[in-house]
């Protein structure tokens, strides 16, 4: 046996340590001197320590270690464990690298300029707030200014009949994703802590009380409360978004900032914000599948024919989860088509369709025909165009769908040279396709030049 203190010399860890262990019942003394309080530990126990400074390493707490050496963990429970783990430290290597960038970024800008640039862009993270808001459409950019006044007059009528301040955070929100002058999607929002939501008393038929969701990322950016001033900083967030490699989310905020020891609370400086996502953020998210092998992060190329397809079709946003329905009905009635092309999987089209509102698509659940003819009732027919096509492969349940597809269009495609086409993509449905499956596997084909 050994006292505390040759243990501790041996492993290289210090008794207050030990200590600390023996609380946690991480480690105890194999015995005790019931008259002198020494601890007494055995060789047999150091690769117990060592397995607890190693956990302790990857970035386990002291509770998670004690799990994972008592075999309180499942296997499943286990693997999660360190994915969880694995997906954290990716997190944290990704953020020093995009602040790596960003400094690299302004040193360059020093550089060029031999001084600090004049508008400084920095990262925030914004928390979730109450907001009572105004949304109107403004049917011209003349009439901003006015209209933005009227209604930020109309919430401040409704917080004096609530008894709750007008002084919260007023911000503007631009909800159109592009520039316009006419038809302006605009929100005015009064913002609280999200406690005063409790508080409100009345609502009115205009005025909207709801939560304003948190935003992880926000690129934000100073200038003094000078309207004129707005075009330049929008430019400025915009080329720096492309340069350090964001992806520019909605909506467009305006944090008006004023003294609140001021009489009138005039506003003195406004602060632009622009949600955004890192690049970086989409591959990892890709990558984070666990069953995703490295090889599978590039696509394959494949040259296709052209392909003619029958099939159940719907147009929209998807914001119902329509696409689910299209399937259920394909899947009735699939058997009604025609002239099926032999071993044909199952296809979803997707394409922009010039009648279809902004941002609406036609999504079409189908089968490969030799011939398309005898279309049943209710039923299309489409072309897939013949050409080049970059193959990606979607592992797991529908629900990471979406990190595929944005790991696609997001990261890969704007760094890969290559352009759409114009035409469909498609998703390929085999006998890889289990639904809900973790390997299960479908296809997606992107129309590349």
């Amino acid at each position: 046996m050994l006292r505390v203190g040759d243990f501790s010399k041996l492993a290289h860890v210090t008794v207050k340590t030990l200590r600390y262990y023996d609380e946690l019942g991480l480690l105890r003394p194999i015995w005790t001197d019931r008259f002198t309080g020494y601890r007494y530990y055995s060789l047999d126990q150091l690769p117990r320590l060592n397995r607890i400074l190693a956990l302790k390493d990857l970035g386990f707490s002291l509770e998670q270690v004690g799990k994972l050496l008592d075999g309180r963990l499942s296997a499943p429970e286990l693997r999660q464990l360190f994915d969880q783990k694995q997906r954290e430290l990716a997190d944290l290597v990704r953020s020093d690298q995009e602040r790596l960038i960003r400094v690299s970024e302004r040193i360059r800008e020093i550089e060029m300029e031999g001084r600090l640039p004049l508008q400084d862009v920095t990262i925030k993270s914004i928390p979730a707030m109450a907001a009572a808001s105004l949304r109107e459409i403004i049917p011209s950019l003349s009439g901003l200014a006015a209209s933005s006044s009227r209604m930020r007059g109309e919430l401040e009528l409704w917080a004096a009949r609530q008894g709750v301040s007008s002084r919260g955070a007023w911000l503007t929100l631009y909800h159109h994703k592009d520039y316009r002058e006419e038809k302006l999607d605009v929100e005015i929002v009064l913002a609280y802590d999200l406690e005063a939501l409790a508080a409100i008393r009345e609502h009115s038929s205009s005025i909207e009380v709801k939560p304003l969701p948190a935003v992880e990322s926000m690129a934000c950016l100073l200038q003094p409360a000078n309207i004129e001033a707005l075009q330049n900083s929008y430019t400025t967030l915009f080329t720096w978004s492309d340069r350090h490699g964001y992806l520019r989310l909605s909506p467009l905020r305006e944090l008006a900032l004023h003294d609140p020891m001021q009489k009138g609370g005039k506003t003195q400086f406004i602060e632009v914000q622009m949600p955004v996502q890192s690049r970086a953020s989409l591959q990892q998210k890709f990558l984070n599948n666990p069953y995703r092998k490295e090889k599978e992060m590039e696509p394959q190329w494949i040259d296709l024919p052209e392909m003619k397809v029958v099939g159940v079709a719907y147009i929209g946003k998807n914001e119902n989860q329509e696409i689910p329905q299209t399937w259920d009905v394909f899947n009735r009635r699939c058997q009604e088509i025609k002239h099926v092309a032999p071993g044909s999987p199952a296809y979803g089209v997707c394409a922009c369709v010039p009648e279809a509102a902004q941002g609406e698509f036609e999504y079409v659940a189908c089968y490969g025909v030799d011939q398309a003819s005898e279309i049943p009732a209710g039923m299309v027919e489409r072309t897939i165009p013949a050409g080049r096509y970059a193959v990606f492969v979607h592992i797991g349940p529908l629900d990471g769908l979406r990190a595929t597809y944005e790991y696609i269009y997001q990261y890969w495609l704007p760094q890969s040279g290559f352009q759409l086409t114009g035409g469909p993509d498609f998703e390929l449905y085999n006998q890889e396709f289990v639904n809900g499956a973790a390997d299960s596997r479908f296809y997606i084909y992107v129309p590349i030049k």
